[in-house]
């Protein structure tokens, strides 16, 4: 298929105004993101079923027209795994997209599988094999080789046919408005942060860290995400998630006591150290009892297991009752979620964090009554 290369705000202006009288758009984008905690936008690729387009966000200084065309509810827009497109489409201010349309969740809907790539959807509905030999290019070096560029286009030429043969199946089997809820809710979602104070929850195994080593990690996590929003460095470029953990554990009071912790980078010891340990007495000096607890009301507190193992019941209740995939339904990231709402914040801070997904939209109606929801967090009306 050809397509057409935009480099000017007119162009990009012409094709919106074209896609605006069609019924579904397909989307796709290429970004750079190595050492940068934001995307680096190098393409957006357009096709409407018609006229196929590559957008490039390095030339386009009136984003409007595209704006106006992803905030037309008139038409749907399909992306495929959606996640990092709406984080890299963020960056150009090109949010909200409604309707929203992933066909990686529409494939877990209609019963293919969960976290099936692109081209084994493609594969599977039009027998064409992808050649995805330039899925590592660098999108932001200019110019872009024809081989690129075809590549990318290819990324949403058949995106429109994966999308329409599972919106069959969806009609048939009554789910095709689940699918346009949980593109709503994934809009949703990004208008829902997390505040800097609870952002060590999410760390894996903090649960294991005492009150004051907790209060250190709370300090350590707040300053990181701070430095990377101003520097736009990757959080893992800073100090990855277990060295963090390891700091918050040893309490190191020098640097040389920081340069002994195994697997410890140097290079960031001799650059954040001396930051890092006045973070470290800082914590130190909060009364015991204002320090975050590991978990709260343990007197009705099963174990950390126990209560996940309860939340992944539920799930799977909630999945054989209503027929819906229970990979659809959660993930991972969402029970944890719920799990530290309910148990890893006092009932005072419980009231500063976002709402959990489960109780929220069609999951909250979905799940409430099989959750596991303990006295302390009612009520939910």
């Amino acid at each position: 298929m050809t397509y057409q290369l935009i480099t000017t705000s007119s162009a990009l202006a012409a094709f919106c105004a074209q896609a605006a009288q069609a019924e579904v758009l397909a989307v796709d984008t290429e970004f750079v993101r190595q050492t940068t905690l934001y995307p680096k936008l190098g393409l957006i690729q357009l096709f409407d079923g018609h006229q196929l387009v590559l957008v490039d966000p390095l030339a386009i200084d009136d984003w409007s027209s595209l704006q106006q065309l992803f905030a037309d509810p008139s038409v749907c827009k399909v992306v495929h795994s959606c996640n990092e497109d709406l984080e890299a489409l963020a960056t150009k201010n090109l949010l909200p997209i409604v309707p929203l349309i992933d066909t990686q969740l529409a494939a877990e809907l209609v019963g293919w599988g969960g976290s099936q790539g692109y081209a084994k959807l493609v594969q599977r509905v039009c027998a064409i094999e992808l050649d995805k030999s330039e899925s590592r290019t660098d999108w932001i070096a200019r110019p872009l080789s024809e081989l690129q560029l075809d590549y990318a286009a290819k990324d949403v030429e058949h995106l429109l046919d994966v999308y329409q043969a599972m919106k069959t199946e969806l009609l048939a089997k009554g789910q095709y408005d689940l699918l346009l809820a949980e593109g709503e809710h994934l809009i949703a979602r990004r208008s829902s942060v997390i505040p800097a104070l609870f952002r060590h929850l999410d760390l894996k195994n903090s649960n294991l860290l005492t009150p004051r080593e907790l209060a250190i990690l709370r300090e350590l996590v707040i300053w990181r995400q701070q430095h990377a929003q101003q520097q736009d460095m990757a959080l893992g470029f800073i100090f990855k998630d277990h060295h963090l953990l390891d700091i918050a554990k040893r309490r190191p009071g020098s640097l040389e006591s920081m340069f002994n912790i195994p697997e410890l980078p140097g290079r960031e010891v001799r650059r954040y150290g001396k930051t890092v340990l006045a973070l470290i007495e800082q914590a130190k000096t909060l009364p015991l009892e204002e320090c975050p607890q590991p978990f709260y009301h343990t007197d009705v507190f099963l174990g950390f297991k126990e209560e996940l193992q309860r939340i992944t019941d539920a799930v799977k209740a909630a999945a054989k009752a209503s027929g819906i995939p229970a990979e659809f339904i959660a993930v991972r990231r969402q029970s944890t979620e719920y799990f530290n709402w309910c148990w890893r914040v006092s009932d005072e801070d419980r009231a500063q964090l976002p709402v959990p997904e489960f109780l929220r939209g069609w999951r909250r109606e979905l799940l409430l009554k099989y959750l596991p929801i303990p006295v302390h967090v009612q009520p939910l009306n």
